[in-house]
């Protein structure tokens, strides 16, 4: 029999030793310090003042669960960090950095990483600078972590690090190069990783091949088209968040072989620089239920894919919501898919795309059943951007829908191959602008003007896009389809109805009131002429500005800036600008023409800045009107600068 007290007694004995092996895995638990100048590997390492000196003493090392590793800021370090050991659940080995000053320095001079772990578990890697060159370029990564034959291992957590000029090879599978590769190898235990958090990286400049690259040889099913035996085996909990990748050789994220990771708030910017293969800024492979979201992609490079995003193939329930895509010459995003695998149920959804170039959206191969809804699409005056283009890639798109999208399009080329799809459904777009050969069908289309604050408007980041928020009373406000299971929000944070009609395109606010100028990039200070048209001899050039750094710069005449604006029918507005010329005898002119009324303008022939007023009334039944810096003749240089609309 056991007795009242015998069970208090049996009780009081188990937490005690409960909290004696709790002691003993903390009282483990250590601090060390290295310090590249002023360190020995024959101190303890345990103080600030008996550091150790070298990556070799640090790699002798077998860590314990808990331990912290600490790098003297300003320290310089050649060669492969590669600490042993591995923490546990609630006691990660965690490397980080001590002092003041610029952040360790680690430099992998050619080796195959310059950090690096194999088969460990519970680790944080965190504010390291990271190089790895020595010159050439060949097979290398900044930091690598690999899992060959050890099952599934859990916490890999890299943060903070700034990882740049890794002269890698021009691969893009599983040997490829990258700034930071997780990776499993195959061999006779099948391995993933759970538990991934690669977060507030700058990654780049001067990084060949990925940026970041989470990579599997367990990728292998029939929905990847493939037949061998390294069955798929996802890593899970996996998030790729807060990091800045610019200036990649080929692609900049890609989470392969995952199930449900998340890759958001992000930027991309500049990738397939030098790569010369296909690449993308952020998608995901062989992959189910990516959700890629809040990420800025821009200046892809090259039509050899070059989107902003893509839903490759190999996967199903990808979702790409809540982006900025933009200036990538491959367009916004490619949905594909070759002959015998799998691309079903993608969703793109709450996005803007402006100024891409070749084609906002390419679908290639025989996809199915992707959703495209309440998205933004700008393209300027002068674009030749196809809005859709359908490709075969050993067949054609099944099935997609396109619903509650805007397309601004004061320029584009023409959609092409649409006729391809087996079952496209067009529904509730509005597409305002230019209408060019093979736009869809829409029983509920929209042509009129949408009413944006400030199409083309947006700059460098995910908050400079305001512009794409409708204004009071436009058109595109209520008119959509609803959308069950339709995320619950825009790109905002708005709240979208499953039962309410939406707004169309990627706002779903009440509309905002705007007596703000109505000119675009009218003080030029974006540096660029977009949303300025340019007909025959203007451009943007630093200096000669009446204020800021830039100007619009007219070399010679006839040539001219041109901007259409949105305005309101029968309703008054006042242009005011500043304009000069090289040469009296030259005038120039700051006008308005196509608003339905009389062409009218105002001469300058001043060669300092003078200003330039008109006021005019639109016709009733005019929404845009056409804002000019002309100079008609001569030679002469002409500038124009600071143009406001505004109405009265």
């Amino acid at each position: 029999m056991i007795t009242k007290f015998m069970r208090s007694f049996c009780m009081t004995v188990v937490l005690f030793l409960a909290g004696a092996a709790f002691y003993a895995v903390s009282a483990s638990a250590a601090t060390y310090y290295v310090d590249s100048a002023g360190g020995s590997d024959a101190n303890s390492g345990t103080d600030i003042s008996s550091a150790w000196k070298s990556l070799d003493k640090v790699n002798a090392v077998t860590f314990q669960p808990g331990d912290t590793i600490l790098f003297k800021r300003g320290g310089s370090w050649t060669g492969t960090l590669w600490p042993k050991g591995s923490g546990t659940s609630g006691a990660p080995i965690v490397i980080d950095q001590y002092g003041s000053g610029n952040s360790p320095f680690i430099n992998g001079n050619g080796n195959e990483a310059a950090v690096y772990l194999y088969n460990q578990q519970y680790w944080e890697i965190k504010n390291l600078e990271i190089t790895n060159s020595n010159g050439s370029s060949s097979r290398r990564n900044g930091i690598y972590v690999v899992n060959q034959d050890a099952g599934t291992l859990n916490h890999i957590h890299l943060i903070g690090n700034n990882v740049h000029d890794v002269y890698g090879n021009n691969v893009k599978d599983g040997n490829g190069s990258a700034g930071i590769k997780v990776r499993t190898i195959a061999g006779s235990v099948k391995s993933n990783y759970q538990d991934i958090l690669i977060d507030g990286n700058t990654v780049g400049p001067r990084v060949d091949r990925t940026g970041i690259d989470i990579n599997s040889d367990y990728w292998c099913r029939t929905d990847s088209g493939c037949s061998g035996t390294n069955n798929w085996y996802p890593s899970t909990n996996v998030k790729v968040s807060n990091n800045y990748v610019t200036d990649v050789g080929g692609d900049g994220i890609v989470p392969m072989a995952t199930k449900g990771a998340i890759v958001e708030y992000n930027t991309v910017n500049g990738f397939n620089m030098r790569s010369g293969t296909v690449n993308a800024g952020i998608w995901a492979w062989n992959a189910d239920d990516t959700i890629i979201q809040y990420n800025e992609a821009f200046n892809g490079n090259t039509t050899q894919d070059g989107q902003g995003f893509d839903i490759d193939y190999g996967q199903t329930g990808t979702i790409v919501q809540y982006n900025y895509s933009h200036d990538n010459d491959g367009g916004f995003i490619l949905i594909c898919q070759p002959a015998g695998a799998k691309n079903d149920g993608g969703i793109v959804r709450y996005n803007i795309s402006q100024n891409d170039y070749a084609r906002v959206f390419q679908l290639a191969g025989p996809t199915t059943n992707t959703q495209v809804y309440n998205n933004t699409i700008y393209l300027p005056a002068g674009s030749s951007t196809m809005p859709i283009y359908v490709n075969s890639w050993g067949g054609y798109t099944k099935s997609i829908s396109f619903t509650n999208n805007i397309w601004m399009l004061q320029g584009a080329g023409s959609w092409q191959g649409l006729s391809n799809i087996a079952s496209l459904q067009f529904d509730h777009n509005t597409i305002y602008g230019v209408h060019t050969a093979g736009e869809p069908a829409d029983a509920n289309k929209s042509t009129l003007n949408p009413m944006l604050a400030g199409a083309g408007s947006g700059g460098i980041g995910r908050v400079s896009v305001d512009g794409y928020k409708l204004v009071t009373g436009s058109p595109a406000m209520g008119t959509g389809k609803v959308i069950s299971s339709n995320g619950g929000k825009d790109y905002w944070g708005n709240s979208v109805s499953s039962t309410a009609a939406p707004n169309r395109g990627a706002y779903n606010g009440p509309g905002i009131m705007t007596t703000s100028n109505l000119m675009i990039n009218g003080g030029f200070e974006q540096g660029v002429l977009t949303p300025w048209y340019n007909w025959n001899t203007a451009s943007v050039v630093s200096g000669n500005s009446r204020s800021g750094t830039y100007a619009v710069q007219l070399s010679g005449g006839p040539g001219s800036a041109e901007q259409i604006v949105n305005v309101e029918p029968g309703t008054t507005y006042t242009l005011t600008g500043y304009a000069k010329t090289a040469n009296s005898s030259q005038p120039v002119r700051i006008g308005v023409k196509n608003y339905g009324g009389t062409e009218q303008y105002s001469v300058i022939t001043t060669t300092d800045y003078s200003q330039g007023s008109i006021t005019f009334t639109t016709g009733p039944s005019n929404t845009t009107a056409t804002v000019y810096v002309y100079k008609p003749s001569g030679s002469a240089n002409a500038y124009g600068d600071d143009l406001t609309l505004t109405k009265n």
